[in-house]
């Protein structure tokens, strides 16, 4: 078959054309996509950074948590890199920390910035239960009950139920005390060595 050299010349002087009227698009458009994909790849590399040093500063506090002073760690943590899921399990430690220490009010902040700032659900229950067991061993009922009231992953249920069970108990309501401890004895029944200690709370309130 034979090659039309007019066409291809046309085919050319249309590419040229087309160059010309759109070079500053087309260059444009390849800075734009080149700068799109280093500043992407910059983001996911920077993340990646920042992940692994909040995980060693994560690695350090458990180390020195029993002995050690762990609050400068926690606080670079919740500061530095509170997008990461170990600012909130870093302040959890320092809270119970300050707890074992009887630093309440301390131990107190520490569970508000958890439960305020942790990405994860289950941290946040946990440290809303820890709050209510505060509030509990102060006799301040009503706030223990807001706290417990507010844990809300299901995994958490049995130990919800224990807390309002210990509430209700200190209440003298013996009633409602023996109906959340029956609900937490349900949910840990077969499951964990919990249901005994809940078994000997149900059977204490019977006799």
């Amino acid at each position: 078959m034979a090659v039309d050299i007019n066409d291809d010349n046309s085919l050319n002087e249309k590419a040229v054309n087309f160059w010309k009227k759109n070079k500053k698009n087309i260059i444009f458009g390849v800075i734009l996509f080149v700068a799109i994909y280093l500043s992407t790849n910059f983001y996911f590399a920077k993340q990646k950074s920042s992940h692994f040093l909040a995980s060693e500063i994560y690695q350090k506090i458990q180390l020195e948590f029993t002995d050690g002073d762990i609050s400068q760690y926690v606080t670079e943590l919740k500061t530095e890199h509170s997008n990461s899921p170990y600012a909130g399990r870093a302040s959890l430690i320092l809270a119970q920390s300050h707890s074992k220490n009887n630093k309440i009010e301390d131990a107190l902040v520490e569970l508000d910035w958890v439960i305020n700032n942790s990405l994860e659900q289950s941290i946040k229950s946990l440290a809303l239960y820890s709050k209510a067991k505060l509030y509990l061993i102060q006799n301040q009922l009503d706030q223990a009950e807001e706290s417990a009231n507010l844990i809300n992953s299901l995994g958490f249920e049995g130990l919800k139920n224990i807390v309002l069970g210990d509430i209700y108990l200190s209440r003298k309501n013996s009633d409602e005390a023996l109906k959340f401890y029956q609900q937490a004895y349900n949910f840990y029944n077969n499951k964990n060595d919990l249901s005994k200690v809940i078994k000997t709370k149900i059977d204490a309130i019977g006799n």
